[in-house]
């Protein structure tokens, strides 16, 4: 359609050609109607043609009559805006409320004739969006009739034609027309606000929702369907909210309304509110609620305060109404506590939304309410504990709560939170131990108000004075007394309180649930991630809420004071927790591991404070404080050993002895005195580990040295600073950990950590020689890979010429692994010698020019021997014999992963990592010598997978090897285009790919099944769909854009012809985007106003043609939304399916049979020769009796490709067999027949 012509005479001329083309489709509809009082698919389609020829018609011949009217009667911008055919003229603003009322006249016509001739979907399509794209095209042309703004008569046209759409899609009984005219004509107002600007298009967008709220009421249309649809009609007038926010929109009927309450935000949020206020008690549109709460976080002041006194009585309302759905009450006050936070934070950002402040005296209104009313309704039943948990940490996160001023606010919230968890603890008698999900609200209710107060103590929001006023500044009184309440309180609650990692793992299943169809029962069931829930397990009663919190918080509070003698109060909670551990608590690793880990959490205030301090005063000597709380800390482990070993508690395995030395070694990373503490709890870590060969530990040591010495050389003096190392060790070199500086020194941990592990490993083996597996495998739990890394750390930082050395040690350790079999050395080995090599080239200057590209490419060569070498079976010769099949990790496999290549199925993985970094060595340096070697990798990565039968990698390195030949091009031929030989690459595989899919090859798989072969193919077939647009956009580089539209659009015809012929999902969806793209994007480049139009025109009506093909071809017909339609499936139901009871008010629909069209032939004149007569063929059936109570049919194409299949095949003691795969494709299969 188009606007603007060489002469206004050719609105006339192509006015007539429409009618002509409305007469001729009308006239051969009504005659078929006439005969036989039905319309076949062809009259639908050719009703379809005239109803948008009427509508094109209609456009230019009411445009030609503006103009005639113009000449002879012209005004000043009422219908003319001057005198038609002089410069600058154009219709007024009136002329476009002339013709929105053709437009209604025109689908009220359509409408009745597709109500007589009873017109299926595509008509009716036509009719309902065809105003809706009328209002598309005024915002080009009509705001400049108006004079580039949203005039009155403009404001009527766009009402009376979304008004029309929507009533259309309503009434025409049909879901997807409804949900279409309504989406429309909401983002249509978005369009005219982007055209115009000033807040009137989204103004309207508030009177077309309180429209759609009208017509979503409407008892003919079903609940499903609204309740569906309204998520996206909410969306958007959320987005409009947050738009007119953002933009500071004004609110704008014809004029400005100046009013500071009435603003545009409030404005669309109450066209919500009323708007779908009838629907919400239908439950119709339970999205309007939660929209609504979510809509209250943009609504500026002082008219926010009205809406949030609303929405809190809109909630209360709710949840006494017997008939609200928990879901929806659950949703809805969880919007509102996310909205008054993001009010609350982006208020204070002083930024664009400093307009969304609320009073202060209003600003704590919202979360007083709603957290009452939330404790309220959630012990009431009408709400889930959840929101109202959510509730409380959004109110602990908010800047009023962290940042605002006066501690009263804070202490009066913990004070609630407190009074709650009592209520728990006076009740604690009643709560049944096998109630889990009891036990984890009230594991919950404790963690949260222990966080609160730690959270709260840490911004400084407890500082109310009263240390001060007893003689005791300087300590966080408050949060002092506060964790002795909570600790007092929770020890009423330990029978029934979850540890954390219990707790963690009830919470991740809840959120991890998911739904399982039993066939058996025909029922859905919800089904928790068990394998989450084992991994993490339970850690213990010393790790619950109630025990952690009370104790960090109170060595927060206490590490707040400066003087030395308060680090004494450290005593404290150690002393506490020593005894739960060694007297309350059973006395096993686990409770151990909660010790450690409990000590590190009470050091580590004291450790951030006192590192804090020391860093910032600086200083030459060590502090008093410093040895004392490394003293304590040291103290506090080896006591509790001393005792538990006394108790016969001595044996480490499982789980939690892992987890006791990570957090012994956690415990030496608090080190303040630059020695003591470090030192001592690595060396318990080592003896114990290696004593124990606790293989993570062994692996995490490296790791640990690496954090605490970084942490220890931050302190400006340290014990450790009192040892005389020579010069050389006190240097300061770039190391292999991220290039961070550390002390040479340094490496000697580094080589000693990793190097008496791998003595173990060694005396192990030599131990173990001669012996069966058995014994040796028992032996070699030493691991080797971190250890040997160690000491390559180590030695980079001791050895002056280190890159040459690390060179040469990761040969040798990639040898010595081979010999001894330790595959896991490969997992890494590839990459450390790929950058050693760099390293070293780059280092010594070994090529004249490019050498980390050079040093890449030769790393890229070595591992593709190595890679090779894997396949040929010769890494792993030496290696004990694989197990077959794949590993399965047990239930408390930390790890998850079978790192020492055990399983015959982990090196085939490891041969293909190899493989991969052979291919990312060859990237990085793909423009040595020509790029050569990346464009062989390309190929040789292709066969690969094409032998190992992976089918998917193999379609995905076309890819590669197009961008391996644009490269080899560019660095070769500089003078050709890399662009358009990587699309030519690309182009010819896609077509390629698009043969063998249509023709079903197998490529040369021939040990694989029908099945794998039809999911190849699908593969091959949507590889081939990508790779040719691809392929001809970058063809197109120097070409135009018209090249690419039209092989996309060409490719999509012939993607269409091979989804009529297959019957695919992806290809049917893939033409409907790529014929009409296509032949839009060639109209891009088409400069003609008229020939645009008809470009246009033919995308549209190849998009429609194709739907209604699509849909007609698979006999599905679109569901209405009335609320007595019954759903209608594709998919067969299994035997067994157990049938479900109809609701009462749904009932099914009936369904009225076409006539067959009987064609009236005149009889032939007799001739000479006789013909001798012809049976006719006796048609063949469709339906069969399945013998268990109904029939299946098979669509007459399908049947008849299946005999025709059969006729030209050889299947002589086979018997064929019709089958549906997992997809619902139909497969022709061959059983053997039995003698």
């Amino acid at each position: 359609m188009t606007s603007e012509l060489d002469s206004d005479m050719e609105f006339l001329y192509l006015a007539l050609g429409a009618g002509l083309m409305v007469f001729f489709s009308y006239g051969f509809v009504e005659v078929q109607y006439r005969r036989h009082q039905t319309i076949s698919i062809v009259h639908d389609y050719v009703l379809s043609f005239g109803h948008l020829f009427a509508v094109l018609g209609g456009f230019w011949l009411s445009r030609w009559g503006l103009y005639f009217y113009c000449g002879y009667f012209p005004d000043s911008g009422v219908l003319c805006n001057g005198v038609s055919g002089t410069v600058g003229w154009m219709p007024g603003e009136w002329g476009a409320l002339v013709q929105a009322s053709i437009f209604v006249m025109i689908g009220y016509a359509q409408w009745r004739q597709n109500e007589r001739v009873r017109a299926t979907i595509l008509p009716r399509l036509v009719t309902t969006l065809a105003p809706l794209v009328v209002l598309f095209i005024g915002a080009e042309i009509w705001v400049n009739w108006a004079g580039g703004v949203i005039s009155l008569p403009l404001i009527l046209s766009m009402l009376a034609l979304t008004g029309m759409g929507m009533w259309l899609g309503s009434v025409s009984n049909r879901a997807p027309l409804f949900l279409s005219s309504a989406f429309l004509s909401s983002v249509i107002p978005i369009i005219y606000e982007l055209k115009v600007g000033g807040g009137a298009g989204l103004t309207l967008l508030a009177i077309v929702v309180l429209m759609q709220g009208m017509f979503a009421s409407a008892k003919g249309l079903s609940q499903a369907m609204i309740q569906r649809g309204s998520i996206l009609l909410v969306l958007i007038v959320l987005f409009a909210e947050f738009w007119a926010v953002v933009g500071d929109l004004n609110l704008v009927l014809v004029q400005p309304i100046d009013n500071v309450l009435a603003s545009l935000p409030l404005f669309l949020w109450l066209s919500l509110l009323i708007g779908y206020f009838a629907a919400v008690h239908m439950r119709r549109v339970p999205w309007m609620p939660i929209g609504l709460a979510v809509g209250l976080a943009f609504l500026p002041a002082p008219g926010s305060a009205f809406a949030w006194a609303t929405a809190i009585i809109m909630f209360v309302y709710m949840v006494i109404k017997p008939q609200t759905r928990r879901w929806v009450s659950d949703w809805t006050f969880s919007m509102l506590a996310t909205s008054w936070f993001l009010v609350d934070w982006l208020s204070s950002s002083g930024t664009t939304f400093s307009n969304l402040e609320l009073d202060p005296a209003f600003l704590i209104v919202p979360p007083a309410a709603l957290l009452f009313i939330g404790e309220i309704a959630s012990r009431e039943g009408k709400l889930s504990k959840a929101p109202h948990h959510l509730m409380v940490v959004l109110t602990l996160l908010s800047h009023e709560m962290l940042f605002g001023v006066g501690p009263y606010l804070p202490l009066m919230f913990v004070v609630y939170l407190l009074l709650l968890v009592l209520r728990e603890a006076s009740n604690v008698e009643s709560v049944d131990l096998e109630d889990s999900e009891t036990r984890k609200e009230i594991s919950v209710l404790v963690l949260v108000t222990g966080v609160s107060i730690f959270i709260l103590e840490w911004m400084g929001r407890f500082e109310s004075g009263l240390g001060a006023k007893i003689g005791i500044s300087g300590l966080g009184l408050e949060a002092l007394i506060f964790a002795v309440a909570l600790y007092a309180i929770g020890r009423s609650l330990r029978a029934v309180e979850l540890d954390v990692g219990k707790l963690s793992g009830l919470l991740i299943d809840a959120g991890s649930t998911v739904s399982v169809w039993d066939p058996q029962t025909g029922q859905w069931s919800s089904q928790p991630s068990a394998s989450i829930n084992q991994r993490i397990g339970e850690w213990g009663p010393a790790m619950r809420g109630s025990m952690i919190l009370p104790l960090l918080i109170f060595s927060l509070a206490a590490a707040e004071s400066t003087a030395t003698w308060t680090v004494m109060l450290l005593l404290l909670p150690i002393i506490v927790l020593m005894r739960e551990v060694l007297f309350e608590l059973p006395q096993d690793n686990r409770t151990k591991a909660g010790g450690v880990w409990l000590l590190f959490f009470v050091g580590l205030p004291w450790s951030f404070r006192i590192h804090e301090s020391l860093i910032d005063a600086g200083g030459s000597e060590i502090v008093p404080a410093q040895i004392m709380f490394d003293l304590i800390m040291l103290a506090g482990p080896l006591l509790g050993q001393f005792m538990l070993i006394k108790q016969g508690v001595v044996k480490e395995e499982g789980r939690a002895a892992d987890w006791l030395l990570i957090g012994v070694m956690m415990v030496a990373l608090l080190d303040v005195s630059g020695g003591i503490l470090l030192l001592s709890m690595m060396f318990l870590v080592m003896t114990r580990a290696l004593l124990h060969r606790r293989t993570i530990a062994i692996n995490l040591l490296p790791i640990a040295w690496a954090a605490g010495i970084l942490m220890l050389i931050q302190l400006p003096v340290a014990i450790i600073d009192s040892v005389p190392f020579s010069a050389s060790l006190l240097a300061m070199k770039s190391s292999f950990i991220f290039g961070i500086n550390y002390p040479a020194w340094a490496g000697i941990g580094w080589v000693i950590i990793g190097a008496i592990p791998l003595i173990g490993f060694a005396r192990d083996l030599r131990l173990a020689k001669g012996d069966d597996a058995g014994k040796r495998e028992e032996f070699a739990k030493y691991p080797t890979l971190i250890p040997t890394l160690s000491i390559l750390v180590g030695l980079h930082l001791l050895v002056s010429d280190p890159y040459l050395l690390v060179l040469a040690v990761v040969v040798v350790a990639g040898i010595g692994a081979w010999a001894t079999g330790q595959l896991a050395a490969f997992w890494v080995w590839s990459p450390a010698f790929g950058f050693s090599l760099m390293f070293t080239a780059v280092e010594n200057d070994w090529f004249v020019e490019d050498v980390f590209v050079k040093a890449f490419t030769i790393a890229s060569l070595v591992t593709w021997i190595v890679a090779i070498l894997f396949w040929k079976g010769i890494m792993q010769s030496r290696a004990p014999k694989a197990l077959p099949g794949k590993y399965v990790a047990p239930p408390k496999d930390m790890v998850g992963f079978d790192a020492e290549a055990k399983y015959q199925g982990t090196r085939d993985v490891l041969a293909n990592v190899q493989l991969g970094w052979a291919v990312i060595f060859s990237l990085f340096g793909m423009t040595a010598w020509g790029g050569i070697a990346f464009l062989v990798t390309a190929f040789l990565l292709s066969w690969r997978m094409w032998h190992q039968r992976h089918a998917k990698w193999m379609l995905a390195a076309i890819f590669l090897q197009a961008f391996a030949i644009g490269n080899t091009v560019e660095n070769v031929w500089g003078e050709l285009d890399p662009w358009e030989a990587s699309g030519a690459w690309l182009l010819l595989s896609g077509l390629v790919l698009t043969w063998a899919s249509w023709r079903m090859w197998d490529f040369e798989w021939t040990e694989k099944s029908d099945e794998d072969i039809l999911d190849l193919t699908k593969f091959a077939g949507i590889a081939g769909a990508l790779y040719v647009p691809l392929g001809a956009l970058f063809l197109s580089n120097n070409t135009g854009a018209w090249l690419f539209g039209s092989v996309l659009a060409v490719f999509g015809g012939i993607q269409m012809m091979i989804g009529f012929e297959q019957d695919e999902k992806w290809r049917r969806i893939y033409t409907l985007v790529a014929i009409p793209v296509g032949i839009l994007i060639v109209a891009g480049d088409i400069s003609n106003g008229v020939l645009q139009g008809v470009m246009y025109l033919l995308a549209a009506l190849t998009l429609f043609g194709q739907g209604f093909l699509y849909m007609n071809r698979a006999g599905v017909m679109v569901s209405g939304t009335a609320a007595h339609s019954t759903l209608v499936t594709e998919n067969v139901v299994p035997v067994n399916t157990m049938v479900t009871d109809v609701v009462a008010d749904e009932e099914p629909q009936q369904v009225e049979a076409e006539e067959e069209v009987v064609e009236t032939v005149s009889e032939p004149e007799s001739v000479d020769e006789v013909l001798p007569q012809v049976e006719p063929e006796p048609v063949a059936p469709t339906r069969f009796y399945s013998g268990e109570g109904f029939d299946v049919e098979l669509p007459s194409d399908v049947l008849f490709r299946i005999r025709t299949s059969l006729r030209d095949a050889e299947y002589e003691g086979y018997k064929p067999i019709v089958k549906w795969d997992q997809y619902g494709r139909v497969i022709l299969d061959f059983e053997a027949l039995n003698d």
